[in-house]
């Protein structure tokens, strides 16, 4: 189409070039305009332009939730690079191996380097490292028009990085630009770890936007109260939350009774909407002139697929255990399949398959799996690819959606994908522990937790303190079991597969179960 620039950097510039005084970002530091932004990213560019090889497709960027980022993102871009966002806050195996596994040569950071990191540049605040690199999956079959890579919890234990281009994240936006009406005045929140993907919506929604993303320090965004009144101060109008984070701040807001006048929208993500808590959000008229959004979506295929505007009668009338999640947005379809491919009739659960401009490339150096996972439909008249999500969903008559779960080992807590036997590779490697399973529960206060149940060897001595710390060392923490129970022996069905449907069940043996506390 004429006049539509089809990266993501040349978009900022379109909208930098309009809106140079306007706020592009805020952080602890202050306001940055649009023209400092962009300055700041050039420089970056510039850097990285005279340091990279031809090998290097892809660079790493470690980075806090400070302007930084934005920068750094929009200088690898500019170099004509994807980029790589690791999260400081990662366990130090698990940052080596999102490294290690990209092939990833440079990294861009605002901290400290490794040990394995010799510095090439500074720039501003930000250090360009080389990287003594290691045998792993290289980038070279990456796609030209890589725009990042974000690695998302493995079945089999081992995190698989997702490759997303330019075009799949401007097809996302331009497609929400007929479903919302965004415009350069708002103020957007970024809350979320630049490694898990809903922040890809929430930064790049706001700097295309020409609107101004407020940078959430963790602390803030982790602190109910600290954070209603950075939403009030800041005079937030697009609000982006998982539901786990939503149940906080409305509980805050109740407790306070405090509303948010200036927000426009609130649209949540990431993981199964509580009911319960949009409606007391509507009951108690929060925002009281703001619209109520759940957005299902996924990592591989680009931040979000489906949206619904949900209000009190559609909260009430959702049967138990059925999450409404809408229509496709208009870049996308959806289609309900069963287990050998087939379409489903309407009330029938079928997985949700999902084809169109924001499915992504497929899985870096991953060929069998994103074979396995990325599919071509050829019983149509064109052949056409889709993503086959693994998730279980129903279509209704009015062709709304509704989200039931997951068909597989896969579950969503507090917005992030985990793969359960990620989890159970983890407590499985650690010393002591003969066998290790995981379920989802639901808490006294509606929450859902992840619980462990493990069965130790003889004279192992396990307690949770060392569970905990030797997953500390392994997996982010979002991905720890809330509680671990210890147990005889682990249930299997008849055909010899692990009985998750039972292990609340089973009896529990000395040593009582023990929270763990979440930064």
């Amino acid at each position: 189409m004429p006049g539509v620039r089809p990266t993501l950097h040349q978009r900022f510039d379109d909208v930098a070039r309009r809106f140079p005084g306007a706020t592009a970002v805020v952080d602890a530091e202050g306001p940055m305009s649009y023209a400092e932004l962009r300055a700041a990213r050039d420089e970056v560019a510039e850097a990285l332009v005279a340091l990279c090889r031809d090998g290097d497709r892809l660079i790493a960027a470690r980075l806090g939730r400070g302007r930084s980022a934005p920068v750094a993102f929009l200088g690898i871009l500019g170099s004509g690079r994807g980029y790589l966002p690791v999260d400081p806050d990662y366990p130090r195996e698990r940052r080596d191996f999102l490294l290690d596994d990209s092939g990833a040569r440079l990294v861009v950071t605002d901290g400290s380097l490794e040990d394995d990191e010799s510095p090439l540049a500074e720039v501003g605040g930000l250090v360009i490292a080389a990287r003594d690199t290691r045998p792993g999956r290289s980038a070279d079959g990456l796609p030209a028009a890589t725009a990042y890579v974000i690695y998302t919890s493995g079945s089999t234990g081992t995190p698989k990085g997702c490759v997303v281009g330019h075009r799949e994240v401007l097809a996302l936006l331009d497609a929400c630009a007929t479903v919302f009406s965004f415009h350069p005045g708002d103020v957007w929140t970024v809350t979320h770890s630049f490694s898990f993907d809903f922040s890809v919506w929430e930064l790049w929604g706001a700097l295309l936007s020409g609107g101004t993303a407020v940078l959430v320090p963790p602390d803030v965004a982790r602190d109910p109260d600290a954070f209603a009144g950075l939403l009030e101060s800041r005079q937030v109008t697009v609000l982006s939350q998982t539901p786990s984070m939503f149940g906080f701040l409305v509980a805050q807001l109740g407790r306070a009774r405090r509303s948010l006048p200036r927000l426009r929208y609130a649209v949540l993500g990431g993981e199964a909407v509580n009911l319960q808590d949009a409606l007391t959000w509507l009951d108690a008229e929060m925002a009281p002139n703001a619209r109520l959004v759940n957005m299902y979506g996924i990592t591989e295929t680009t931040v979000h697929v489906t949206h619904t505007e949900l209000d009190a009668r559609a909260c009430r009338a959702s049967e138990s255990g059925r999450t409404p999640i809408g229509r496709p947005l208009p870049h996308l379809a959806v289609s309900l399949r069963d287990q050998a491919g087939r379409p489903v009739a309407d009330g029938t659960p079928g997985e949700i398959w999902v084809s169109g401009t924001g499915v992504a490339s497929g899985y870096l150096g991953r060929p069998e799996l994103t074979a396995e996972r990325f599919v071509v439909d050829r019983t149509g008249p064109e052949p056409v690819r889709h993503y086959r999500s693994g998730d279980w969903a129903v279509r209704e008559g009015d062709c709304t959606l509704h989200y039931i779960g997951r068909i597989d080992g896969q579950v969503k807590l507090r917005g992030h994908r985990v793969e359960l036997a990620e989890v159970e590779a983890a407590l499985a490697s650690t010393e002591g522990v003969h066998g290790a399973a995981c379920a989802v529960r639901t808490n006294r206060a509606g929450q859902r937790v992840l619980v462990a149940y493990l069965v130790e060897s003889p004279d192992a001595g396990l307690d949770p303190r060392r569970l905990r710390a030797h997953l500390g060392t392994r997996l982010p923490a979002h991905m720890h079991p809330h509680r671990f129970v210890r147990v005889q022996s682990l249930p299997v069905t008849a055909n010899g597969k692990l009985d998750r449907a039972v292990l609340h069940a089973l009896p529990v043996l000395d040593w009582a179960s023990s929270p763990v506390r979440h930064a």
